[in-house]
């Protein structure tokens, strides 16, 4: 091509950004159109598609049952890809794109709006957005700030972005409020931050109604007072009344001490609390995991995994998210560990698997591998495609899976198949269901309190005893205090190249007693998903794993080769010889290591 052929090419490329913007006006006229059809008869706007005549769209009344023509051509809804029943609300238009081609995406947790996701910009947004996840909408302002503009690193897999000041009414409440925001983001979460500021948004809400022109020094206890029975007759549980003036009372202490404003010290006591209620832990129903697990296939294959690592381990929704890919572990007796970052104590730790949970895992990064390259975790996210959006498909990106994404798969699921619980409730999954299910069942099957704590990476044994009231049983008494020395069928000691998980006497006791792991005579280092070559010849395999726990039972082993040996060599059996020789052979050898000094490496 020549210089000037190139020119004259170029210079007739239409204007990309001209004729994305000549498309948009064009959508929008039709959606005006279609806002307005109406049936002739009962004037109803509800309504659904009934094919073509001449050209036009033809519709049935929803309310009258009406058939009619409409003005607006059949092509034209046709290849917007219209869903008749959905009437988009006047005027809503994605904050992002500017584009009407939207579509119903569920409800807000927080307030219960409804959400719409962009088909063009793939963005979620809500009409007149508001609190909590909806201020994620809001533009950024004097009264909206980012988490990035206060210090904080989003989470990959979503949350809360922004603090929104823009409902606490009094000006010199939001100053103070704001002063507070920065001088607390120094040494805490923004999820606090926004708890906070939630409870301040409550306090302005009862000034606002019981008090509206009074001023900072005038708060007094009998104010209050006030407030207390305000937050009474709000029908609120007592949990979050109290929660609600812990706030209040955090926000006038820094006030005082900080002298922002003169206000009294001392407003607010601690017998001014409320008695809280005992929490019992949200369990899923044992008939919902079992209707869950009869639909598991109809999950997409990565979201299938992820409901079993939640099933067997119960992780926060965070660390179930930033799994790192090399997550999957081993100790010198082949048993399988995973390995992750705690959300909250952010300290790396080890926690014993099944063989079969291993198998999905390393189907899992054979999944990874094959579809993307160098992504550092174990769970992705899918790419959007809005003319392809069957539950089963799922088509991997390099990106972290948001949180919403992966409880959406599992509500879909749980409408599609009508997963209920005896009563006939439909079930609403939840992310942290899974991990307060995993705890109830350890404190029923008798594990030890302090190893449950360790498991769940609980602070404190308090927030590990809330599960402990449910079922009334007696917990054990001590731990087996097992040797570490771990020999294979030859007799060679199995070096610990993981000391931190084969030294831990807690989790190895959690993973033989409760996991159910062990052979009759040792343990097996193959992952579930790997068959066995052997049989049950465990003897004569390398992946077979002992300790002296095993002892007495190898020593009977032998006595019972040696006479199967005799009675072979008596009678001329050459293949029986042979392979009880090298089970006796092995035997011997691992006697032997066994029988050493319990101080030998």
């Amino acid at each position: 091509m020549t210089p000037k052929q190139k020119h004259n090419h170029e210079s007739s490329k239409p204007d990309l950004k001209a004729v994305q913007t000549q498309a948009q006006d064009c959508n929008k006229d039709i959606y005006q159109k279609i806002m307005d059809i109406s049936c002739p008869l009962c004037e109803s706007k509800s309504w659904i598609r009934r094919g073509q005549y001449k050209g036009k769209q033809r519709v049935d009344c929803r309310d009258c049952k009406n058939t009619y023509t409409t003005n607006v051509d059949y092509l034209e809804v046709k290849k917007i890809n219209l869903k008749p029943s959905f009437q988009r609300p006047p005027g809503l238009e994605c904050p992002s794109c500017g584009s009407l081609n939207y579509r119903k995406r569920g409800f807000s947790e927080d307030t219960g709006k409804q959400r719409y996701r962009c088909n063009e910009c793939n963005r979620s947004f809500v009409e007149n957005p508001e609190l909590g996840h909806e201020s994620n909408y809001l533009p950024l302002g004097d009264d909206v700030w980012s988490a990035v503009q206060l210090g904080y690193q989003l989470h990959q897999y979503g949350g809360l972005t922004k603090i929104v000041f823009t409902q606490i009414k009094q000006p010199w409440l939001k100053d103070i409020a704001k002063k507070f925001i920065k001088y607390r983001a120094a040494t805490r979460k923004f999820s606090t931050l926004n708890s906070y500021l939630d409870g301040i948004r409550q306090f302005s809400y009862f000034l606002t109604e019981l008090y509206s022109t009074i001023s900072p020094e005038k708060i007094d206890r009998a104010v209050i007072l006030d407030y207390i029975d305000y937050l009474n007759q709000l029908r609120l549980k007592s949990h979050r009344k109290s929660f609600l003036l812990s706030f209040i009372r955090l926000f006038f202490e820094d006030i005082h001490r900080n002298e922002w404003l003169d206000v009294k010290d001392y407003l607010i006591y601690d017998e001014d609390f409320f008695t809280h209620e005992e929490h019992l832990p949200r369990i899923i129903p044992e008939e919902v995991i079992r209707q869950l697990n009869e639909h598991l296939d109809n999950l997409p294959a990565p979201v299938m995994r992820m409901v079993l690592v939640q099933q067997e381990l119960g992780l926060r929704v965070g660390e179930l998210l930033l799994l790192p890919f090399n997550c999957l572990k081993q100790d010198t007796e082949g048993s399988w560990w995973i390995q992750f970052m705690r959300e909250k104590t952010k300290k790396e730790t080890s926690l014993p698997i099944s063989r079969e949970l291993a198998g999905v895992i390393i189907e899992q990064k054979d999944y990874i591998c094959k579809n993307l390259q160098e992504f550092n975790y174990l769970f992705c996210g899918q790419s959007f495609n809005p003319n392809n959006r069957k539950s089963s498909d799922f088509n991997p990106k390099p990106k972290v899976m948001r949180y919403d994404s992966f409880v959406g798969f599992l509500r879909r699921l749980a409408q599609k198949f009508e997963i209920k619980t005896n009563s006939g409730e439909l079930w609403h999954f939840q992310t942290h269901q899974f991990r307060h299910t995993v705890a109830t069942r350890m404190i029923n099957n008798q594990v030890p309190h302090h190893i449950v704590q360790r498991f769940l990476g609980h602070l404190s044994p308090e927030m590990t005893q809330v599960y402990a009231h449910i079922y009334d049983e007696t917990l054990k008494n001590q731990i087996k205090d097992f040797h570490l020395r771990v020999v294979n069928i030859t007799g060679d000691v199995i070096s610990s190249t993981t000391p931190e998980i084969d030294g831990d006497k807690d989790l190895q006791w959690f993973k033989k007693k409760v996991m159910g792991e062990v052979l009759p005579h040792g343990y097996c280092g193959l992952p579930a998903n790997l068959t066995c070559s052997k049989g049950n010849a465990c003897l004569q395999c390398g992946h077979f794993r002992t300790t002296k726990e095993f002892l007495t039972y190898h020593k009977k082993h032998k006595e019972r080769t040696e006479e199967v040996l005799a009675k072979a060599k008596q009678n001329g059996w050459t293949r029986q010889i042979q392979v009880n020789e090298e089970i006796l052979t092995n035997l011997n050898s691992i006697i032997f290591e066994l029988e050493k000094d319990d101080n030998v490496e």
